[in-house]
């Protein structure tokens, strides 16, 4: 699930031309929406661990059934599940990445794709696995009581990459909340119009938010604040209902 860049870059143009407000270039839209994506993926990943620590004391029903809707639909639209396996020559699991270029170069980095790990799944099953500083693991082994094991198993993180105990373990569902790429609006600009900019949006080359679309007014009224502008949610709602007629009719 992901909210369209174009059409929040739109609405905000749209409230900031109707309030006399000024303009927002797509570089600085780009650089306070990467912002405000994060603010937004912080709030909703809170708003689990508040509901989960509610349940975990005792003060709520178990089960992620019975966590809020609204939140687990955010949290829905943010997981992401993949299965890691280890051979016999390690003792970690990679954890997913992604490559992005290094500016200035043509060359690629390997980025860490973990915002936040949810559960993971072994053998098949979902168990309760506790994670750990890497320094507690000696304690743990020193008594048979307490060392980890397939019904209790333990694993901690190190220099982006994954170890879980006991070490017989070689295969793991990993469920997580992914990092979301930078939102990015990408466009061609004409400069010939009277030394005017004219920009004109690249639907290929450009990066949508990766959020909920409960979250779509809130995006943009964050954007706005940002510009030193505050609105109405009300103007929000009727700025977006009308970029979603002006879409619907330029591609009839």
């Amino acid at each position: 699930m992901a909210i369209d860049v174009n059409k929040v870059y739109t609405t905000v143009l749209s409230i900031l031309n109707k309030k006399g407000s000024g303009y927002m270039t797509p570089d600085n839209f780009n650089k306070i929406a990467k912002v405000v994506q994060l603010e937004l993926l912080d709030r909703a990943f809170y708003e689990y661990n508040r509901a989960v620590a509610k349940q975990t004391s005792g003060r709520g029903a178990q089960g992620a059934g019975d966590i809020p809707r609204k939140i687990m639909d955010k949290i829905d639209a943010l997981c992401d599940v993949t299965t890691l396996t280890i051979d016999s020559t390690n003792t970690y699991f990679e954890t997913p990445g992604y490559s992005t270029p290094i500016s200035g170069s043509t060359a690629t980095q390997a980025l860490n794709n973990i915002y936040a790990t949810l559960s993971l799944k072994v053998n098949g099953e979902f168990t309760d696995i506790e994670r750990i500083e890497k320094s507690k693991l000696p304690f743990l082994f020193s008594s048979k009581l307490t060392a980890p094991s397939t019904t209790f198993p333990v694993y901690y993180y190190s220099a982006d990459l994954l170890y879980v105990f006991p070490n017989t373990i070689n295969k793991v569902d990993l469920y997580y909340i992914a990092k979301p790429r930078d939102p990015n609006w990408v466009s061609t600009v004409d400069t010939t119009s009277f030394g005017t900019p004219i920009y004109t949006y690249d639907d290929v080359n450009s990066t949508n938010f990766r959020l909920h679309s409960s979250d779509e007014s809130d995006l943009i009224l964050g954007i706005l604040k940002y510009f030193g502008v505050t609105v109405k949610d009300s103007l929000v709602i009727q700025a977006t209902q009308q970029e979603e007629q002006s879409i619907t009719q330029q591609e009839q």
